[in-house]
């Protein structure tokens, strides 16, 4: 995969980093503070994700609830990418386009 030129430079967080800091109770944060190892290649990913939201101020991007500790919009963005990048409900109405198709409207609630 060739990215176009204006997409060269960004950098591509993994989903499995995602679930980790989920899975130890942190949160989102920002790219300057993440690990190395957060980033994967877009040259070999099987798919390109792209998200965008505000941030709620300069150093927090997350609202933390009881229950969720590590964010409401990474768990509820985690939520939806489990849904779809799971091997449950391939049957029918639940294929790949289908699938995807529900997944967009669901990050950008139905617009």
């Amino acid at each position: 995969r060739r990215l176009p030129p204006g997409l060269q430079g960004c950098k591509f967080v993994r989903l499995d980093f995602l679930r980790s800091l989920a899975a130890r109770g942190d949160g989102i944060r920002r790219c300057q503070d993440l690990p190395r190892d957060a980033f994967g290649d877009p040259a070999t990913a099987q798919f390109l994700i792209v998200v965008s939201h505000r941030w709620i101020d300069r150093y927090l991007c997350d609202v933390l609830t009881p229950g969720c500790p590590e964010g409401l919009r990474l768990h509820k963005m985690l939520e939806k990418f489990d849904e779809f990048f799971s091997l449950r409900g391939f049957g029918k109405g639940n294929g790949f386009v289908d699938k995807w198709r529900r997944l967009c409207m669901s990050l950008t609630d139905g617009r």
